[in-house]
């Protein structure tokens, strides 16, 4: 069984693109269909369709993808037990994190674990709260940098409590305050990234019993503050990803306060790579210090 072929095969489930997926990998499209062909030759089954969005998979071959994730992975194990026998430390740990985290945390934490471990190399990939919690579980990402999702089959070590606050324009009559009630989100014009079961927000504001009007779903959290700088709404947004962000905008408390518990979460230690087991560690570690 040729692993290569089933690496590309995910990447051209994920780039939806025979041309995308050989530009990421260092492939012709031509090498990129060949290796396909094979490979449904070898399954005996179509493995894609194409679509208004581009190169979709099958239903048959959606159904294979959690245990060719597995194989994936455990290939990547042994690849990296079998270096670690022979005295080196190597391999790729993917990473999956929020705008926030990549932000404060990721790059202090590589540079330093750099230091001590040159060849292992990264693959950094952003998202939110609820697809991060699904990349984690589909071992799409080795070790996530999320906050603690309830319903999730995954192991979580915290490492901070992020407050969370209120992002209002300058002139607003909430800028008066020292602290906003979360009830007086009810009913105001209001931005947010994704608004979810998995989200954080969402979770803050029902436990309130509050419903804010929605009226923009952004990109990521620094189109929220340019928003609100502009005046088209206010937001809620958590206290790591605001350090060092001025503007014409005001952060104040909430009342009560709320926040989301930051950690590392992975599928199991026996499952991750002996790089990922080093670097776990060793951001556990940081991350405890530091905060």
């Amino acid at each position: 069984m040729d692993i290569k072929r089933w690496k590309v095969m995910l990447a051209v489930d994920d780039y939806g693109s025979f041309t995308r997926a050989g530009e990421e990998l260092g492939y012709t499209q031509s090498g990129i269909t060949q290796m396909m062909k094979s490979l449904e030759k070898e399954v005996g089954f179509s493995l894609f369709v194409k679509d208004n969005h581009g190169m979709t998979l099958t239903a048959d071959a959606k159904s294979l993808i959690p245990s060719i994730r597995a194989l994936l992975n455990a290939d990547e194990v042994i690849n990296q037990e079998i270096a670690s026998l022979k005295g080196a430390q190597v391999g790729t740990i993917k990473i999956g994190t929020y705008l926030s985290c990549s932000i404060h945390w990721i790059p202090k934490i590589i540079r330093e674990f750099q230091h001590e471990h040159p060849d292992i190399h990264f693959k950094i990939v952003e998202g939110v709260e609820g697809e991060l919690a699904d990349w984690i579980q589909e071992r799409r990402v080795d070790i996530g940098f999320i906050s603690h999702q309830k319903g999730h089959n995954y192991q979580f070590l915290p490492v901070m409590d992020d407050e969370l606050f209120a992002v209002i324009p300058k002139n607003h009559p909430f800028a008066e305050c020292d602290a906003v009630p979360i009830e007086a989100f009810e009913g105001q014009p209001f931005i947010i990234t994704e608004y979810t079961p998995g989200s954080d927000v969402h979770r803050i504001l029902k436990q309130a019993k509050v419903k804010p009007d929605i009226r923009y779903i952004t990109i990521n959290e620094f189109s929220i503050i340019s928003m609100v700088e502009h005046e088209l709404g206010l937001s809620i947004l958590p206290g790591l990803l605001l350090r060092g962000q001025v503007g014409d905008f005001i952060t104040r408390p909430i009342k009560p306060t709320v926040s989301r518990q930051l950690g590392l979460a992975y599928t199991s230690k026996e499952e991750l790579s002996p790089a990922s087991k080093i670097f776990l560690e060793y951001a556990k570690d940081f991350l405890l210090d530091d905060e």
